[in-house]
């Protein structure tokens, strides 16, 4: 108006998703300043203001996997609640939204939700929007589907079939056993750098932080099958990739969606070598299926079961009662008499 400008937003160029959320933000902010107040038409509106500002600054996780998981939880929630007043929330319309997910076949889904919502809330409040956060010490929905337990022979006879077949299987084969002897989630795992291959260990930045949060490195020293695994993910055509676990004749690390179609590819055609009547279908459900999210509670409940000293180094949580309640698979407490 004053014949001033100023850049509200820029992004890299090339980058359409990025450009579009450029113009998304400097738009509203350029609103903000001509109106001289925050725009809070709808809980939609508050959402949106959350993704654009705070979201990239408030998530260490900005990978495009991350961000399309956040963006996907945005449009669940506005789909229920966007239309609302941000003043209107109460805590009654968050148990109506954790029963209607549950009711669509997503109760645990649910719950990652109503948490996201309850810290774009925060910001609400912060922003002169809510008088109080209404979504504080919910009761969240329970999941009916017990804690899956691994056998150690399963992911042990995956990994030799997966030896003996073409390199993608192979590649998902040594991945499991990577990933049960050394412990590390599927998001350290799965885009694992060569460069982590120390001489006296693996190591990994942990991606379950906080932004902000110390970086923290994960260690696992040598052990002879430890090596054998390494040198055996190694052992192929196309080397150039800075990933262990890179797809064939690609440099790039696998995304997540391409790691789970492979790795559903890898299980049904071993599956099959004992049950040729399992299919795409019944997958899942088969008793032999697992993923590789399955394999790290079997590998801490390992640890636990042989009482060994480093256990909770292994696990890798700043609080034991984690580990415990969430990987803790024992199904025998075993103990000495007091006497």
């Amino acid at each position: 108006m004053d014949g001033r400008s100023q850049t509200l937003a820029s992004c890299d160029v090339g980058d359409r998703e990025a450009r579009f959320a450029a113009e998304r933000k400097a738009s509203r902010t350029a609103i903000e300043i001509q109106e001289g107040a925050v725009v809070a038409g709808s809980v939609a509106d508050m959402i949106e203001r959350f993704e654009l500002q705070v979201d990239p600054e408030y998530y260490a996780d900005q990978s495009k996997d991350g961000r399309k998981i956040r963006k996907a939880m945005y449009e669940n929630l506005v789909k229920f609640f966007g239309k609302m007043g941000p003043a209107q929330l109460t805590t009654q319309h968050g148990y109506q939204y954790l029963e209607d997910r549950a009711a669509g076949g997503a109760p645990i889904k649910a719950n990652k939700e109503i948490s996201q919502f309850s810290v774009i809330c925060h910001y609400g409040v912060r922003w002169g929007l809510l008088a109080a956060n209404p979504f504080i010490n919910m009761m969240k929905n329970r999941g009916t589907a017990e804690a899956k337990a691994v056998p150690r022979r399963l992911i042990l006879r995956f990994y030799l079939w997966g030896l003996k077949q073409r390199q993608n299987f192979r590649t998902m084969g040594c991945a499991a056993m990577f990933t049960y002897l050394t412990g590390f989630r599927s998001s350290e795992a799965r885009p694992f750098l060569k460069s982590g291959i120390q001489k006296d260990a693996v190591r990994v930045i942990a991606t379950k932080r906080r932004k902000g949060e110390v970086i923290t490195e994960k260690e696992r020293t040598w052990s002879t099958r430890l090596r054998c695994v390494v040198a055996r993910s190694l052992d192929r055509q196309d080397q150039d990739s800075p990933y262990l676990f890179a797809p064939t004749k690609r440099s790039g690390s696998y995304t997540r969606w391409g790691w789970a179609s492979t790795w559903k590819d890898a299980m049904l055609a071993w599956i099959q070598t004992y049950d040729p009547a399992v299919s795409e279908k019944s997958l899942t459900a088969h008793a032999m299926y697992f993923n590789l999210q399955d394999i790290r509670p079997t590998a801490i409940t390992s640890k636990l079961q042989k009482r060994e000293a480093d256990a909770y180094d292994f696990a890798a949580h700043a609080n034991p009662a984690t580990t415990h309640r969430h990987y803790d698979r024992r199904r025998v407490k075993r103990a000495s008499a007091t006497e």
